[in-house]
């Protein structure tokens, strides 16, 4: 539409003008501010929160295996002839009760590399992005893990949940042995913490403890709770698909990433999807006033309305002058409001704002623009805004300028 059109002339005489009622004027500029600030609010809020999902999957992608299998001793043969393009790790894993030389208790997931596997999970753990402004982080825990006999590594926030520093003594206990009877001796493990560490996953920074499985916990062989097989980490994501399928058909149990987190995506998904619903509403409740300020503007100018079909201008021709002026007021909100928050939301993109203290796994907030998304969201607000303008406008079809007139008269 081009700024000297009829619908923008008779927007300015009928609707903005200091002549025009004051009701419908206010109306009007409250709802084209409602609707640039509630799509705006809805971009900015959405492409945040992906940024924060990507985020939370690239740290995951780092550390947690791409596939994890629970095998045999005699499987491992098998097994690793479909890890031969892929990084893989040959683990052990225990759940454990953690007691500190305080009488302090928590519950723990022990995993134990080879002095070969730690290394290479420390060149994992390396190449995370966002870990380096948590607090207890060094520079070394980046290069060196060298754990010895009965030396464990702990995540940053068991750490500090039972007041543990390095250096510190901690008796690892099996859950069953709470079960035996007074009689029987319990089975325990009195280890060193070597290393604090800080991996920005909060699965393992609250539960993780790491030891060197060539030369620790050997007493534990024989607990219930005991897992053994392969770390795998594919050049490809959806690897580890293929290969899980792989191995289900030949009996050996798997798990990928995406199952293993998948409780955690489904909530985000559900967290955006509901986030995205109430500020989708809000915006249709906003935008809804357009219907009032059409329907106030057809009530009062039906003299007006009847003077110019009189002068010539058709019931179609009305009816989409009327129809423009209701997507001049809701469109400009849309088109004002999508480049205001798809613009605030590109620069957080490449210039992430850093207000958070570092005790946050995320101390920025990122964003990540979709423009597929856009695209949808305008074409959607778009129907619903020419729907808007052009049901009300249907008022004008029912005036008949020779009755009306003749009344007025």
């Amino acid at each position: 539409m081009k700024v000297k059109s009829l619908s923008y002339l008779f927007l300015k005489k009928l609707v903005l003008s200091n002549r025009s009622g004051s009701l419908v004027r206010r109306i009007s500029i409250l709802s084209f501010i409602a609707i640039t600030v509630s799509l705006t609010a809805f971009f900015i809020v959405l492409f945040v929160m992906n940024g924060m999902n990507k985020n939370i999957k690239t740290r995951i992608m780092a550390l947690e295996p791409h596939l994890t299998t629970v095998n045999t001793e005699t499987q491992s043969a098998e097994v690793e002839n479909y890890f031969s393009d892929a990084e893989f790790l040959k683990y052990q894993s225990f759940d454990l009760i953690l007691r500190t030389i305080d009488g302090q208790f928590r519950g723990s997931a022990a995993v134990g590399y080879t002095t070969d596997g730690l290394n290479m999970w420390m060149r994992q753990l390396k190449n995370t992005k966002s870990h380096s402004k948590r607090q207890y982080f060094t520079e070394s825990d980046l290069y060196d893990l060298s754990l010895g006999e009965n030396e464990v590594a702990i995540g940053v926030d068991l750490a500090r949940s039972l007041g543990l520093l390095e250096g510190d003594e901690l008796t690892l206990i099996p859950p069953e042995t709470l079960l035996l009877s007074s009689l029987e001796t319990p089975l325990f493990q009195k280890v060193i913490v070597k290393r604090i560490l800080v991996t920005d996953l909060s699965d393992l920074d609250t539960k993780l403890v790491l030891f060197n499985s060539d030369n620790s916990l050997k007493l534990f062989s024989k607990t219930l709770s005991r897992k053994a097989g392969y770390h795998a980490w594919f050049k490809s994501v959806d690897q580890s698909d293929r290969v899980k399928e792989l191995l289900t058909a030949k009996s050996i149990k798997s798990e990928t990433w995406q199952e293993k987190n998948s409780d955690l995506f489904f909530a985000l998904k559900m967290e955006k999807t509901m986030i995205g619903v109430f500020l989708g509403l809000a915006g249709i409740i906003a935008s809804s006033s357009i219907l009032t300020v059409l329907v106030i503007l057809m009530t009062q100018k039906q003299r007006d309305i009847a003077i110019i079909k009189t002068l010539g201008l058709s019931q179609k021709k009305t009816l989409w002058l009327f129809t423009k002026i209701g997507l001049w007021i809701s469109g400009g909100g849309l088109v004002l409001g999508s480049v205001l928050g798809v613009g605030i939301s590109l620069y957080i993109q490449y210039n992430p704002v850093n207000i958070l203290p570092n005790i946050y796994y995320d101390s920025s907030i990122p964003s990540l623009v979709n423009f597929w998304f856009v695209g949808i969201v305008l074409a959607v607000a778009a129907t619903l805004a020419f729907l808007g303008s052009y049901m009300p406008a249907l008022i004008t079809l029912k005036i008949q300028p020779a009755i009306l007139l003749r009344q007025k008269n």
